[in-house]
């Protein structure tokens, strides 16, 4: 099987793509005239990102390997599940890789100190101003998770974070309605 191509992925974003003349608000911190509608992926749509991405991931952080993926809460899609499975299958010398929901209670309460030292990779449907991401980032890394990317569907951020942003798919810019930090 060939792998999946940069204007399939194109494809699959332009069939799920609206465009306003104004504005319209995204999530709570920032607007667009551009609205993915990651509701309407197909379950073959979200293998081909998973695949997509799996195969970036591996180039992007080699020949360091995650041993853990980190399921930022938002998300609908089950990318992080897809994309967890894909990434074993690519790799498939290393044991399965735990996908672990990331909620703050849980990396308080004992998850921190069990994956203390393993090199992680945080999963969300869309990255817009990396806020909730950098948030999570910090509070996993001062629990002694390194973090080695961030893994996406669409990434709309404003530039460069801590770590790489590998997406199936770079998204339109947004506006931040509120000051970010």
């Amino acid at each position: 099987m060939a792998p999946v191509s940069t204007d399939e992925i194109s494809d699959i974003f332009e069939r799920i793509t609206e465009r306003f003349d104004e504005p319209i608000r995204i999530g709570t911190r920032c607007e667009s005239t551009v609205y993915y509608r990651v509701e309407y992926l197909t379950d073959e749509d979200l293998d081909a990102c998973a695949e997509y991405v799996a195969h970036r991931i591996k180039n992007v952080i080699a020949p360091q390997v995650p041993q853990l993926f980190l399921k930022l809460p938002g998300g609908y899609s089950f990318f992080a599940e897809r994309l967890c499975a894909m990434y074993s299958e690519l790799v498939p010398d290393h044991a399965e890789i735990p996908l672990e929901q990331y909620i703050e209670s849980k990396i308080s309460n004992g998850m921190g100190e069990k994956y203390r030292g393993k090199n992680a990779i945080m999963v969300t449907d869309v990255i817009t101003t990396a806020r909730s991401s950098l948030e999570a980032h910090t509070k996993a890394t001062l629990r002694g998770i390194p973090v080695l990317c961030w893994a996406t569907l669409i990434d709309r951020t404003f530039g460069p974070g801590p770590v790489p942003v590998v997406s199936a798919f770079t998204g339109a810019p947004v506006r931040a309605l509120t000051r970010i930090g």
